[in-house]
């Protein structure tokens, strides 16, 4: 089978399960309600200069179901202080607003690649610490950037990638979690069909993409097509707003007057296929502080307009 081909049995497969979805939807109404709730989290790393309850306070007053919690160097949860102690803190801190997690990302530091070329055992470790932080907040796995692996050249980082995400899969299985890949640009993952690949060749069932519909749009892909193709099997998703294209893209807060991204064919994407998991909104901390309630307030108008919510 040719490589266009392939690409296109995958595309095909993706439409398949969201056909399906549909006529689940169209043969029991209440099928429909249970399939296509869609929640909304934020990702608090955009808020990273601020102490973790004021945080959760915006966040919750703004609408949010949930926060997906930072762990790593300048995090509300630092990667080289986790303990029992801390960890019961920040859940109580969470809850107390009325809020749950998402999952963890590990804001700041080191891609999986630089972590892997340092030591595979200290990236492998490094990610079981992760997981084990997300279990005990109840999240639903832990999220990771690939890193960019030029200096040994691409089909070394892809190997080197393939070498450590496979324990860190199989620990992920053991524990119920997933291990999301975040596409990046100018990452060694970063486009649909290598976050595919990486799938494929990885093996495990607890590696999930991310859907970064931002980081696929401003890349070229289609904002529909490419949601559908891995909706079914993520469990996660970011957003942030933008303005221009790779090379030139300018992040911005989602919803504002200058984003151009179009969240209706992504919503109406992830409807079809039936996610159930939650879009998290990705900012930085110096964008101004309604940041939260503006992206909060386009997706939710959005998605109650679709029935998705």
């Amino acid at each position: 089978m040719g490589r266009a081909s392939a690409r296109a049995g995958r595309l095909a497969a993706g439409a398949q399960i969201c056909e399906h979805v549909g006529r689940l939807k169209s043969i029991d109404p209440f099928a429909e309600a249970q399939l296509i709730m869609i929640g909304l989290s934020y990702h608090a790393g955009g808020m990273r200069d601020l102490p973790l309850d004021q945080v959760l306070k915006i966040v919750s007053d703004a609408g949010y179901d949930t926060v997906e919690m930072m762990c790593g160097p300048e995090a509300h949860i630092p990667s080289d202080e986790v303990t029992d102690a801390l960890l019961k803190d920040v859940a109580k801190q969470i809850a107390d607003h009325g809020l749950t997690t998402s999952v963890i990302n590990p804001f700041a530091g080191p891609g999986l690649y630089s972590l892997a070329v340092e030591s595979e055992q200290k990236a492998v470790d490094h990610y079981t610490l992760l997981l084990e932080v997300a279990a005990a907040l109840g999240g639903s796995g832990v999220n990771f950037l690939s890193g960019y692996g030029g200096a040994d050249g691409d089909t070394f980082a892809w190997k080197l990638l393939i070498d450590v995400l496979k324990p860190i899969c199989a620990r992920a299985e053991t524990m119920g979690l997933t291990v999301n890949i975040h596409n990046h640009e100018a990452q060694t993952i970063d486009t649909e069909d290598k976050v595919d690949l990486l799938m494929r060749h990885v093996g495990s069932d607890a590696l999930r993409p991310l859907i970064d519909i931002t980081n696929f749009y401003h890349l070229g892909s289609d904002i529909g097509a490419v949601t559908e193709r891995f909706a079914a099997r993520a469990k996660h998703c970011h957003i942030k707003g933008v303005k221009g294209m790779y090379p030139y893209q300018e992040f911005v807060i989602p919803g504002d007057d200058d984003d151009e991204l179009d969240f209706v064919p992504f919503a109406k994407a992830l409807g079809k296929c039936g996610f159930d998991g939650n879009i998290s909104t990705e900012t930085f901390p110096h964008m101004r502080i309604e940041k939260a309630q503006i992206a909060y307030d386009m997706m939710s108008g959005h998605l109650k307009k679709l029935g998705l919510r």
